[in-house]
């Protein structure tokens, strides 16, 4: 964040910023695969995470 708020888009891309995002994405396929694993593995869990889907597309608007 300190690299966001205190240079350019180009300043912060020659910085650690790619790595973060890199660091940052690699985290995130961990975390995907863990929640996948769990919501397999245990329907009161995927119908509980189906009806918080539901909802949250219900009550956005995605129409701009």
């Amino acid at each position: 964040m300190n690299q966001i708020s205190k240079n350019t888009r180009e300043q912060a891309m020659l910085g650690d910023f790619s790595k973060a995002m890199d660091d940052a994405i690699m985290d995130s396929s961990e975390a995907h695969n863990n929640q996948m694993m769990q919501l397999l593995s245990d329907p009161k869990k995927a119908q509980n995470f189906s009806k918080l889907v539901f909802d949250l597309l219900a009550h956005n608007d995605f129409s701009n």
